[in-house]
């Protein structure tokens, strides 16, 4: 147990040599979510669009090489913050800071995307309601999460640092943080053959 819950904290907010590792995995691990999510965003050239949970900054790379976009990533690691600032080489901004503690001005985004951060967040959306606040109307977001029927067989989430969703707590916590019921949308997609994700589509 406690092995799991150093590897469920280090997945919260990777730190150390071991965190350097879980951040590496984790951007084999989510590929093809990223992939799918992008496909949903489709970026434009000219937006700016914001990255909260931007780990290593593998999708911010993604998402340039799809638009000539500005981006700006956020992630409360330090180490994770300081490795996407070296991966982007200058061609965009990353900050050390979670979705609640983010201070950006309203209206500042076209988009945004939120992969697997959802999980360390309250159901009561106030966190999301913050990242609702810096969309420009009509900005969009798409958040990603693994279904909680497969995340309950994960070890790591018995250690209490995860929230799980299924589609329903996917769409309540958009409509705790201010979206509108007819601007938000849940798909299912399945990521392996034991694995279904969780994309949610929302627009200011």
């Amino acid at each position: 147990m406690a092995l799991a819950t150093a590897f469920a904290g280090q997945l919260a907010r990777p730190h150390g040599a071991a965190g350097r590792f879980v951040g590496l995995a984790m951007d084999l691990a989510n590929r093809k979510p990223t992939r799918l999510a992008l496909d949903l965003l489709a970026p434009r050239a000219g937006e700016h669009i914001l990255d909260v949970g931007c780990g290593t900054g593998s999708a911010l790379v993604a998402l340039r090489r799809r638009a000539a976009a500005r981006v700006t990533g956020v992630d409360p690691s330090d180490l994770m913050a300081r490795m996407a600032a070296a991966r982007l080489d200058g061609v965009g901004t990353v900050h050390r800071a979670s979705l609640e503690t983010m201070c950006f001005p309203d209206a500042s985004f076209d988009a945004a995307l939120l992969l697997n951060m959802l999980y360390f967040c309250k159901a009561d959306g106030i966190a999301l309601a913050r990242l609702h606040r810096t969309l420009k109307p009509g900005g969009r977001v798409v958040a990603y999460v693994t279904h909680r029927d497969a995340m309950r067989g994960w070890s790591f989430t018995r250690a209490g640092l995860h929230r799980l969703y299924d589609e329903s707590a996917l769409f309540d916590v958009f409509v705790a943080a201010g979206f509108a019921h007819d601007c938000i949308s849940v798909q299912a997609q399945p990521i392996t053959k034991s694995v279904k994700g969780l994309f949610a589509i929302a627009t200011r």
